[in-house]
């Protein structure tokens, strides 16, 4: 399957390319900054209708993984809102405009607040609080819109706090040593978005990224392991067995 992944120069879309590679997918990187890369690269901005178009032409699916820089860019809505909300809405319009009929959609487990439930179950409708957040949950509107209007199989994956379980360090380059409720692996998160777009039943819908074992109930990461036969490489047992 030919694949385009936006974000591709980021710490979660690096992180995912090996799982791509090992599913033997054909890719082409997207990133505003070029890298190197033995794949395609597209350099250019989500937020640039012309340049999404260029990048999706040919292609067979889609992974949206660009983000605007957190926290930095979320001091006002400008930024945050032409990168996330835009980039989105314009890969999914090129996606229409193409017939590219497969997405997957990196959301957010924010998107669902704790105020409103104990259990963040996959079919929650995205609601919460903040502006980084507020920009995830109109990327999962827009999605959905568009797999209504245009047929498109959107998978909307509600992953969680990203780390390298190799590494076992953050994007920030902080070394993880202690539990946290929602760790989840980055290459994990490649192997879901693989698992979704080899799969030819699914229309839009929701499934919660976290590698941790009490998120199987927690945020509901039963459901993607049953719907996709997924068990998470990095389940972070050993942070727990250190506490």
């Amino acid at each position: 399957m030919r694949v385009l992944l936006t974000g591709a120069g980021g710490y979660l879309g690096r992180g995912m390319i090996p799982a791509f590679e090992h599913h033997k997918h054909t890719l082409r990187l997207m990133d505003v900054h070029p890298f190197e890369t033995p794949h395609e690269m597209v350099a250019g901005s989500v937020a640039d209708l012309d340049s999404v178009r260029n990048a999706v032409r040919g292609m067979d699916a889609i992974v949206i993984a660009h983000m605007a820089k957190n926290p930095d860019a979320y001091v006002d809505p400008t930024l945050p809102f032409d990168i996330n909300v835009k980039g989105t809405a314009n890969l999914l319009f090129a996606a229409a405009e193409q017939k590219v009929n497969k997405v997957v959609l990196i959301s957010s487990g924010g998107v669902t607040s704790k105020h409103d439930v104990a259990v963040h179950h996959h079919t929650l409708p995205p609601k919460t609080k903040g502006l980084y957040y507020l920009t995830k949950v109109l990327q999962e509107v827009t999605a959905e819109h568009m797999s209504r209007e245009a047929g498109i199989s959107v998978a909307a994956l509600r992953i969680g706090y990203i780390v390298d379980g190799e590494t076992r360090l953050d994007k920030y380059g902080r070394t993880v040593d202690k539990p946290h409720p929602q760790l989840t692996d980055r290459g994990d998160v490649g192997e879901v978005a693989c698992l979704c777009l080899e799969r030819n039943d699914i229309t839009y819908e929701v499934f919660p990224v976290v590698g941790v074992k009490s998120a199987i109930t927690q945020y509901d990461t039963l459901h993607t392991r049953q719907r996709l036969g997924w068990t998470p490489k990095y389940d972070f047992a050993w942070l727990e067995a250190q506490s």
